[in-house]
């Protein structure tokens, strides 16, 4: 459909209103609207006029289409797989369609979803759900709204429908971590087990599992400390899958602490470097998640710490570089974050780095009177 752009123009004793609503889907070409004024109050009047009567035009221009929302998502799926979205993204959004979306909304004809059908459902979701089951709901809207919005671009739907609903409202969830003291206690209970050096470069790196079971020897120079995140590793109906990091962000490099720098030398040391994998399995096949994640569950059991996955060891490693006085922004590129996310994300790490920054503040004034 394209966008939206409005102009107000003087030529001469005159006032010009142009509105470019769109591209006709079957022409390519811009659709215009134009009028002139004779006055600035006039031309503003006549603008918003303009902008009224394309909204009301809209549906003219979309084209015929019998598919449902089941097609529809079917062929954008397909679509955004061929624009090459991380591997993990992707799944997540097959799953939303396949278990939320679909079951609920896909047999409804594209062109006849509403805003209201699209808040009942949200409604719905809400009702049932419990805290984890409306995340998931809030994913699966956020889904649903950009499809349609991709929907609306392209002529196949007279507006974006998720984009006037409301998503279900649910309370904020705070995400829970490993302490660094329950986090140590993982790595005392996995002493001896052939994953411990990969739980404690997870600690000491902050990498995310799926990027530590990507790593590759190549992306790691042991001599000089760095290390670079360049793909990671999913799995995906019992297959490990390879894509690219889980965002622009993901993609980076920074020097390791010299503790991680130690889990690797630990690991080369038993398993050499035939494989060009870091964390490989016993075959030297990839690591599946499934299986490093049940293994990981009998060492947290094993070390009285609460159920939390193997993802939560990120906790901790915010809360070292925290702790040793690591800035924000670098702490924030070590594990693959923007700043703002990273002080969402461990907010609850900052308010306490905070008291540390006080305190000396305070002794700087008493130095300075």
């Amino acid at each position: 459909m394209g966008v939206v752009r409005t102009a107000i123009v003087q030529r001469g004793k005159v006032w010009q209103v142009q509105v470019r609503v769109g591209k006709d889907p079957a022409t390519g070409r811009w659709i215009r609207k134009a009028a002139t004024c004779d006055s600035r109050a006039e031309a503003e009047r006549t603008e918003r006029a303009l902008l009224v009567a394309a909204d009301r035009d809209r549906a003219g221009w979309v084209s015929p289409t019998r598919q449902t929302l089941a097609e529809y998502l079917e062929g954008w799926l397909g679509r955004k797989a061929g624009e090459g979205l991380a591997v993990r993204t992707l799944y997540d959004y097959r799953r939303a369609v396949d278990r939320i979306i679909a079951p609920a909304l896909g047999d409804r004809l594209l062109a006849d979803l509403s805003p209201a059908m699209v808040q009942q459902w949200q409604d719905g979701l809400a009702a049932r759900h419990d805290a984890r089951g409306a995340a998931q709901a809030a994913h699966a809207y956020r889904v649903l709204r950009s499809a349609l919005s991709d929907a609306h671009r392209l002529g196949l739907a007279a507006i974006n429908p998720a984009k006037s609903a409301r998503p279900a409202q649910r309370s904020p969830r705070k995400r829970e971590g490993f302490s660094l003291a329950e986090a140590r206690g993982i790595l005392e209970a996995a002493q001896g087990e052939r994953l411990e050096p990969l739980f404690a470069f997870l600690l000491h790196s902050g990498l995310r599992p799926a990027e530590a079971l990507g790593l590759h020897w190549s992306d790691v120079d042991m001599e000089s400390g760095y290390l670079s995140v360049r793909r990671d590793m999913v799995e995906v109906g019992g297959t490990m899958v390879v894509g690219r990091p889980k965002t622009q962000r993901s993609a980076r490099t920074f020097v390791m602490l010299p503790q991680a720098v130690a889990d690797l030398r630990r690991q080369q040391a038993v398993q050499g470097r035939a494989a060009d994998l870091v964390f490989p399995a016993d075959n030297g096949h990839a690591l599946r998640t499934s299986n490093m994640d049940r293994v990981f569950r009998r060492i947290r059991d094993r070390a009285g710490v609460r159920p939390l996955p193997v993802y939560s060891l990120r906790h901790a490693t915010a809360a070292i570089l925290l702790s040793a006085g690591a800035d924000v922004g670098v702490a924030a590129k070590m594990m693959g974050h923007s700043v703002a996310l990273f002080c969402e994300t461990y907010a609850d790490l900052l308010v306490e780095s905070t008291r540390d920054v006080a305190a000396q503040a305070g002794r700087w004034l008493d130095a300075h009177p």
